[in-house]
């Protein structure tokens, strides 16, 4: 008897321990669970996910743009896409300059600092002038009528942008030694004639 008591308490005791383990995790929260999630925009669509902050790809940059609440549908969308614009522009100048910072601390580089320093501002006015593939993926209007468009740019672009900088500089810093070099030369043929 005691043994039969002894094995359904311990049968009892197995059934119970997934049950118990499961009720002591604690729920993750997911964006359907967040009361925001329940917001209706003007246009009575809920508010989108990407609202909590714009997706991650490794080949696309995304960005959030936000209008005021101006009158015309057109003037919300080009207000919306200017301020994304800016954040795209903020991002590739971050990325330039943290690519510079890094390369000369761990290259080491002292040398022609100032030569750098051209490459970077070059590099970032380069980069922001060019949009090229930047495009609205899909927007959303809140309650309030601001428009929020997400926007996604290509990393390809920025690579490439970045790359013909660094070309651009290279013929530039080749073209300026080979100027420097035929100018000294030139200096000594003189002083030669002279002689």
């Amino acid at each position: 008897m005691k043994k039969s008591v002894i094995l359904l308490s311990l049968a009892a005791l197995i059934i119970a321990l997934p049950v118990m383990g499961c009720k002591s995790k604690p729920k993750v929260p997911t964006y359907a669970d967040d009361p925001r999630s329940k917001i209706v925009g003007q246009e009575g669509v809920l508010r989108p996910e990407w609202m909590n902050g714009a997706p991650k790809s490794d080949s696309l940059y995304y960005v959030i743009g936000t209008s005021m609440p101006l009158q015309t549908r057109s003037a919300k969308e080009n207000s919306a896409r200017n301020d994304a614009a800016a954040k795209l522009a903020q991002w590739k100048s971050a990325v330039v300059m943290d690519t510079m910072k890094s390369y000369q601390e761990e290259g080491g580089t002292i040398g022609n600092t100032q030569a750098l320093m051209r490459f970077e501002q070059a590099t970032i006015t380069r980069s922001q002038a060019n949009v090229a593939g930047f495009n609205l993926e899909t927007y959303w209007l809140d309650q309030d009528g601001i428009y929020h468009g997400l926007f996604s740019y290509p990393k390809d672009n920025f690579k490439k942008d970045f790359s013909d900088s660094v070309a651009q500089f290279q013929r530039n810093e080749a073209a300026a030694f080979a100027d420097f070099k035929a100018q000294e030369a030139f200096r000594q043929m003189e002083a030669q004639m002279a002689k």
